[in-house]
């Protein structure tokens, strides 16, 4: 009898210890959301710079339109350049079928701060919403409600 109470005993103990860390896997995993890799142009020659940030979990457009938010931000180190001028931001974003569409407000055509190329600039915007959301097929830019041509 004493081997069966300790067998059950035990199997009660694995269960709560993995209970505990599956909670704790969940609840941290919540806290911290996913990471996300941008591409900025760097300052220092016509390369890529890489930054990675972490963003709230969020599914489909909604995840998408979060990271259009951020990248519109600019990159966090002074060695990159913003992706377009300081101030362009997303008027609406949203996922129909595997295009995106996007408008942004017209600060991004004064081309002020250290902002690159603004042609350079959309090249690489779509690059980052390919790369990082692969069942987006095509991006649609509209500037203050205009649409622009595909680059």
């Amino acid at each position: 009898m004493k081997n069966k109470f300790n067998l059950v005993s035990k199997i009660l103990q694995i269960l709560l210890v993995a209970a505990f860390v599956f909670s704790a896997v969940e609840y941290f995993s919540k806290i911290h959301g996913r990471r996300f890799l941008f591409r900025f142009e760097s300052v220092d020659a016509k390369k890529t710079s890489l930054e990675y940030r972490i963003l709230p979990h969020k599914k489909g457009s909604e995840a998408i339109s979060l990271y259009v938010d951020e990248i519109l931000l600019g990159p966090k180190t002074e060695r990159a350049r913003p992706i377009f001028s300081p101030g362009t931001k997303s008027k609406f974003c949203f996922l129909r079928g595997k295009t995106l569409f996007v408008n942004l407000s017209g600060e991004l055509l004064y081309q002020t701060g250290n902002a690159g190329d603004i042609m350079r600039g959309i090249e690489l915007f779509k690059k980052n919403i390919f790369k990082t959301f692969p069942q987006v097929k095509s991006v649609e830019i509209f500037i203050d409600g205009k649409q622009i041509p595909n680059v």
